[in-house]
């Protein structure tokens, strides 16, 4: 048989063409891999304890005397004894200066003497009026002289007792400022009365804790003379908020045993700004996430960060306390945060 010779280069030639013919009328490639998925973002937790809140603010008050006055005299006149030590402590009613009384007492015994005379005038009328022996004029005249006199008497023995000038109540005397033989007047300071038995606070709250201000609740402080803490009860306040500081100013009493403390000493209040039973949760302040409506934090769930806002209540340079947006036994995360996005994928590491 005859056969026709096949060149070498025009085999390849039709083995390429056959080859791309079936890559042509043939299926299409396997498409590429799906891409592999996020690795887990290793993140520190800790774990959300819900706790009643006892918070305080700290302000600047004041210690007053639980009651002064300063004492004056009501009438221009010398002074004879002073009835007291400087310093000491003297009792209700106490005599503390007796002034010159000696006109007085002679004006006194004179008025005395008319009066004993117009008594027996005004007797002796009044038993003839009834047998119509004196006319009812002249009864009337002795009469209204009597009630004339009494009441120069009263008067008399009031400005009497101003000569005798005694302690409205029981508590420290200061330094007298006139002694025996000055002549004083009602506008010149004798001396100062303090009673220190207990000692009053007062101090200014911001109008933002306004409803927490209740007379009988209880608050502590400290004065610079030790760090002793006191205990004092709200019983008062002003009635209205100053508008220059929007504040209002107010009174607490606490006891002072042995009168340690004084009017006039700075006082630091601790003033509780939670309500009772008020609950919370406090967490490190890494976790918070600011935004442009408040707060936020990451917490984990099911193996992905879920972004949660929250509400603070305080919040300090390395904890913040939260009232809502968080739940008694959450994982909150406080690393890695700026990797996180809603959902992504996390791995817990450490808890704290």
């Amino acid at each position: 048989m005859f056969r026709i010779p096949i060149h070498p280069i025009l085999l390849s030639l039709a083995v390429s063409a056959s080859f791309l013919a079936a890559c042509s009328s043939g299926k299409s490639a396997p498409q590429q891999a799906a891409a592999a998925p996020s690795p887990a973002v290793p993140v520190d937790i800790v774990l959300a304890q819900e706790e009643t809140l006892n918070q305080h603010e700290s302000i600047t008050g004041t210690t007053l005397p639980f009651r002064e006055v300063t004492i004056r005299s009501e009438v221009p006149q010398r002074i004879l004894h002073v009835g007291f030590q400087d310093g000491a402590h003297v009792a209700q009613g106490q005599l503390l200066y007796k002034l010159n009384d000696a006109d007085l007492q002679a004006r006194l015994k004179q008025l005395s003497a008319e009066l004993q005379l117009a008594a027996l005038n005004e007797k002796r009328l009044a038993d003839l009026l009834k047998t119509e022996a004196v006319r009812q004029q002249e009864y009337d005249e002795v009469a209204t002289k009597l009630n004339m006199l009494q009441a120069q008497k009263e008067i008399l023995q009031a400005e009497l007792a101003k000569t005798a000038i005694h302690a409205p109540f029981s508590g420290n005397i200061g330094i007298t400022r006139m002694v025996a033989g000055a002549y004083v007047t009602p506008n010149v300071e004798l001396v100062s009365l303090q009673d220190l038995a207990q000692i009053k606070i007062n101090f200014a709250v911001p109008e933002k804790y306004l409803p927490l201000i209740k007379a009988g609740s209880t608050v502590h402080f400290i004065t610079g003379l030790s760090a002793d803490q006191y205990t004092a009860t709200i019983k008062a306040t002003e009635p209205g908020v100053d508008a220059d500081n929007r504040s209002i100013l107010v009174q607490a009493v606490a006891a002072n045993p042995g009168g340690r403390l004084k009017g006039g000493l700075s006082a630091r209040i601790f003033f509780s700004t939670t309500g009772t039973d008020t609950k919370g949760i406090t967490i490190p302040t890494e976790a918070l996430i600011p935004g442009g409506n408040g707060y936020a934090v990451f917490v984990k769930k099911g193996g992905a960060a879920k972004m949660s806002p929250v509400t603070i209540s305080s919040r300090t340079e390395t904890h913040a306390v939260i009232t809502s947006g968080l739940a008694d036994g959450d994982s909150v995360i406080v690393s890695n945060i700026l990797r996180l996005g809603d959902g992504a994928p996390v791995q817990a590491v450490a808890s704290k």
